[in-house]
């Protein structure tokens, strides 16, 4: 029975630090933006299912992302390098970004419609 519940508490700690993977093919990348910027309004439509900009951060920068959307709640997550999820939420998030050296690594800002509707998104994004 103890083997069971450690073996839970890993399954459990493994999916919240690891969410899902975005599948490439899935993800429209609209551009980069930088810290301290805001993007323009942009299209995002049902297919493919999830747009996203590209920012550079380094390991421990506290991030505030900020989806407003025209219309309806935004989803919004970030992801590493290789499209996986490292956090999410609607509208707000506000995250570390994981210590892996000293190296600037690209991150991901992906965002949808909760309703998975098209609609015109503004993305902010802040180091704290």
């Amino acid at each position: 029975m103890g083997m069971g519940r450690i073996c839970l508490g890993f399954l459990a700690t493994f999916f919240c630090l690891y969410g899902e993977n975005f599948n490439p093919n899935d993800v429209r990348i609209v551009g980069d933006l930088n810290y301290g910027e805001t993007s323009a309004s942009v299209l995002c439509s049902s297919s493919p299912s999830y747009c996203a900009y590209v920012f550079n951060g380094r390991g421990d920068d506290r991030v505030e992302v900020t989806v407003t959307a025209d219309q309806g709640t935004a989803l919004v997550a970030i992801a590493d390098g290789s499209l996986s999820q490292l956090a999410s939420g609607t509208t707000r998030l506000v995250f570390t970004l994981p210590n892996r050296g000293p190296d600037a690594e690209a991150y991901y800002i992906v965002f949808r419609d909760n309703a998975k509707k098209a609609g015109r998104f503004a993305v902010a994004l802040k180091k704290l």
